[in-house]
This record gives structure tokens, C-alpha cells and sequence, in this order.
């Protein structure tokens, strides 16, 4: 498939009433603004979640080869992570991921351990408790970093409590913008933060577009980009909006709580970088074995011979196209030249392609002589061997390809038998239910946990549009992005003649640990 999955390689979630608690290896990540019953006072959560930048560099540099500078518009990458339980979304309420700035220690505590465990990042600290480095608050800032505490505060408490992460703003090169293509628009993006809005009734799992923030990381990893600033990726900082958090009244208690990376459940957190990788071509771009070809051809030649005859034609002296390796004859008789017809298939032929024999070709021909006009071929889709296109919403697929089981390391690219259920009724001499067809251009697939029932990589008309060759139409599957040890249902979806139709014909295989 065109979505290329990655997993964290470190997360924790640093909370105001405990500056110096480290939960790295907590299975929870949290984002609230709680309100106790004392004073009353607001307690705040942020998570921080970072994924291996050389993975990040691998998938679009070698994987989905899509650094080119005409390539940047066709890829996406998305953050997305899973809801544990969410409380008290009453009131319309933003989540903020932001770039955050300074590296941090991923730790080995859990949240409220019996012992508080001090090893890794905190609200205050980047690396343990004690240790120099603080989230810092005014003074010590890096360039084009901010923060944001309890408005109250006064400068000391700031100090001694910390700041719950620091993060960029204002990436750009004096005061250029950066356009990114989202939708086929030229849109003027935030490179260093994106947000998801939530109501009472929403989805409550997060899903926000990072491309500009992986694309920001990447400028400063491999290649610069202008007009931005190179900053290093330390991972995504996720936070309720600011006029959510350190809020002392009730109604204004937002909780999200979502699974993190060290989770025992299938719902770890991961950053979906997904490209479109659809091409579309049901012609192999060789000719049909002897077909005649319709063309203008002259007929004031002059022939030795008085009967209808046969010969070879040399190489066109004019090909507007980009095929090669094909033989002609033409078929002739004493004053004119009847067709031109293919001897050898050749490859890369398509319709539209112009072939041109000049009067000089013909003339040169033995028997041949007085041709003053060209002979003119233009190729059509009937000289070319093509796949027919589905035209009925009775669809028989079959899944090819499919070993049944697949290394969570490997590629597959899956292919699709189609076939009309119903046939049209003709005299043949071989069977309809042999003949390959190509699914329309508005086709796609997704994939379900089998036992959850959940989608993994949903339809997507743009990054899960289903290709097609000469052969059959297919995709591939990255099988890394999917839980090992668990079986997956591929869905099929298509449009034809108006109809859209889902085909879910019990398409499973199994991913497994290698």
C-alpha cells in the first residue's frame, strides 16, 4: 500500500503536579486540564512522542521516493493515536502537536510508581531529575522557542517548577512563507504545529496532517529546503490548547488518555507517511499479433507486378510515440499500397502514436516506384493489446498473490483476478471465464483487523487508489505498518456505471513476527 507505518521510538507524558515524574514506560499517555477540589487548582498533562528520524528519512527517500522537488506535494504523513477513555469533553476543545525543541530521556518510570521514578523526562527536566537541563522557562530559551505555563505564576515558581516542554515557532527565513500542495491548492502552512478539534460527540482518537513538521526535520537531516530553518526532529509534543489548560473552572476538565508505545494492545501510537503510488495502464504497449492497421496510404504508385503482393516494410521514418521493437509488412497491388500490418509485436505502442513511411521508404521498395504522397499509420486502442475495463456491477475479483502469511518485514503487491459474473452471451472458442479485466479507475482497498473488526488503512481516493498494468490491477502492502500475530480482511471498493460496490470476499492473510 501507499501508507508506510512507523512506531515510536520513545514517548512519556510529563504532568504539572508532579515536576519531577517520569512515566517512559507507562502503557497510558495523558492530555488534560484536571481541576482538584483544593484551592481549586488545575493540574495539566502533555505528552511527548518522537519517531526514528533515519526511519523517517528511509520511507521517503528510498521507499516511497518522493524527495524530489516534484514529488513533495504527493505525500503526506499523518500522527495518529488511540483512545484509552476520554472524560469530560463537554465543551469544544483543541489538541495541539507541536514541534518540540530539545532532546529528551525517554526514562523507565510508570505514573505514580510507589516509588516516583526519576530517571527520564519530567514536566521540569529533559533528562532525569536534578540533572541541568530544564524545560526552560524565559531566560535560556532556544532561538525560536517558546513555552507556555499557569498564567498566575510568578517567575520563580516558573523556574522551579518547569515548563512541561518547550517547542519552535516562526521556522521560516525572515518573513517567506511555505506553500505546501494539499488538495491540488498551493496552501500556506504552520510548519511546526497542526491540532484536531474534538465536540462531545466526535471521534475521539487523534489524527493530524505532520507533513510540514516531518518535512522541516528533514531539511535539516539531508537536504535544505527554503525557506526553512533547519531544526532537529526531537519528537511531537501534544498538548490541549492553551485557553484549555491551567483553567480553574469544572466545565473546563477536558481528559484524553491515549495508549502509548509500550501499550499490550494493538493500538500503539504511529506516524502514517503515506504517497500516491497509483499508475494506470491496461495496454502492455505491444501491437495484436497481425493486426491491420488503418491509415492514408498513397495509390499513384507504379508496380512491376499486376496481382496483389506482399513485402516488408523497413523501420517508419517518423514515430510519434515512444514504442519500439515492432516489424511491418504492407500489402500492395499495381497502382496503390492497401494497408500496413504488424509482423513483430514490439512494446511501448500506444493509441494516438503516429507512424509515417515516406515516399522515399516506398520507392525504395523492390517493384516499387512513383509514390509521392507518405503512408500515414495512427494507432487506436484496437491495434493495441489492452485489458477491457469492468463495465457491470456484477463483479467476480479474486485475490492473487496472497501466500497467506506474511513476515511483518515484507512486501507484497497483491493482484486482482476480475471477471463479469454474468457474461454477456457470445460464440467463442475459449472460455469468458479465463479473460482478464481491469477494475475502473475508481477503485480501492482497505484492510480490517479480522478480530476487532477495525479499519488498520482505510479507502482513501487518493493514497489506497487501486493501479493496474497490462497484466491485472493490484496494490502493495507494507506489512511492517501491521500488528504481527493477528489476521487482516482486505475490502475492495469500485465504481462502475454509477454503482459503487464493496467487495468483501473473505480476502485474509497473516502477518506473523520474522
Amino acid at each position: 500500500m501507499a501508507v508506510y507505518k512507523l512506531f515510536p521510538e520513545k514517548d512519556a507524558s510529563l504532568y504539572s503536579a508532579y515536576p519531577a515524574m517520569n512515566t517512559g514506560l507507562d502503557a497510558i499517555l495523558d492530555v488534560f486540564n484536571l481541576v482538584t477540589n483544593r484551592n481549586p487548582t488545575a493540574q495539566v498533562a502533555r505528552s511527548l512522542v518522537k519517531f526514528n528520524q533515519d526511519e523517517i528519512i528511509n520511507v521517503l527517500d528510498n521507499i516511497a521516493q518522493v524527495t524530489a522537488s516534484a514529488a513533495w506535494g504527493t505525500w503526506d504523513a499523518r500522527l495518529n493515536m488511540f483512545i484509552a477513555k476520554a472524560t469530560n469533553m463537554i465543551l469544544e476543545s483543541k489538541v495541539e502537536v507541536l514541534a518540540v525543541s530539545g532532546s529528551w530521556n525517554n526514562g523507565s518510570g510508570q505514573y505514580l510508581d510507589k516509588l516516583i521514578n526519576t530517571t527520564g523526562t519530567s514536566w521540569k527536566y529533559l533528562d532525569f531529575s536534578g540533572s541541568s537541563r530544564i524545560w526552560n522557562t524565559g531566560g535560556g530559551l532556544n532561538a525560536n522557542t517558546t513555552y507556555s505555563v499557569d498564567p498566575t505564576w510568578d517567575a520563580a515558581k516558573e523556574q522551579a517548577t518547569g515548563s512541561g516542554g518547550n517547542w519552535y515557532y516562526d521556522t521560516l527565513i525572515g518573513s517567506t512563507t511555505y506553500v505546501r500542495d494539499i488538495g491540488g491548492v498551493q496552501t500556506i502552512v504552520d510548519l511546526t504545529s497542526s491540532n484536531q478539534e474534538f465536540t462531545l460527540r466526535s471521534d475521539k482518537d487523534l489524527s493530524v496532517d505532520v507533513s510540514p513538521m516531518i518535512t522541516m526535520w528533514y531539511s535539516a537531516s539531508n537536504v535544505t529546503i527554503n525557506p526553512l530553518v533547519s531544526y532537529n526532529n526531537d519528537g511531537f509534543l501534544v498538548k490541549l490548547e492553551s485557553s484549555k489548560e491551567f483553567v480553574t473552572q469544572s466545565a473546563v476538565t477536558p481528559q484524553l488518555s491515549y495508549y502509548s508505545v509500550d501499550t499490550n494492545t494493538i493500538y500503539p501510537p504511529t506516524l502514517d507517511i503515506r504517497w500516491v503510488d497509483y499508475t494506470y495502464t491496461t495496454s502492455s504497449g505491444d501491437f495484436k499479433q497481425g493486426r491491420v492497421l488503418t491509415g492514408s496510404y498513397p495509390t499513384n504508385l507504379t508496380s512491376s507486378i499486376s496481382c496483389s503482393f506482399t513485402q516488408s516494410l523497413p523501420d517508419p521514418s517518423s514515430n510519434v510515440g515512444s514504442g519500439a521493437g515492432a516489424t511491418f509488412g504492407a500489402t500492395f497491388n499495381s497502382a496503390s499500397m492497401v494497408n500496413v500490418f504488424v509482423k513483430e509485436l514490439g512494446l511501448g505502442y500506444k493509441a494516438g502514436d503516429v507512424l509515417t513511411f515516406n515516399a522515399a521508404i516506398l520507392n525504395g521498395l523492390p517493384a516499387i516506384s512513383g509514390a509521392t504522397t507518405d503512408a500515414t499509420v495512427t494507432l487506436s486502442t484496437f491495434d493495441i493489446q489492452q485489458l477491457d475495463v469492468i463495465n457491470t456491477p456484477d463483479i467476480y475479483c479474486a485475490l492473487d498473490n496472497n501466500a497467506g502469511v506474511f513476515y511483518s518485514e515484507s512486501i507484497n503487491q497483491f493482484r486482482l483476478n476480475v471477471r463479469p459474473e454474468f457474461p454477456a452471451r457470445t460464440f467463442i472458442t475459449s472460455s469468458l471465464d479465463t479473460k482478464q479485466h481491469a477494475l475502473t479507475t475508481k477503485s480501492y482497498y482497505a484492510i480490517k483487523d479480522l478480530d476487532t473488526n477495525e479499519f488498520v488503512v482505510e479507502f482513501d481516493k487518493k493514497y489506497t487508489q487501486i493501479s493496474c498494468d497490462a497484466t491485472s490491477s493490484f496494490f502493495t502492502v507494507y506489512m511492517n505498518g501491521l500488528e504481527p500475530e493477528r489476521y487482516y480482511n482486505i475490502l475492495v471498493q469500485t465504481e462502475v456505471n454509477g454503482n459503487t460496490i464493496i467487495l468483501d470476499e473473505n480476502y485474509y492473510f497473516k502477518v506473523v513476527n520474522g
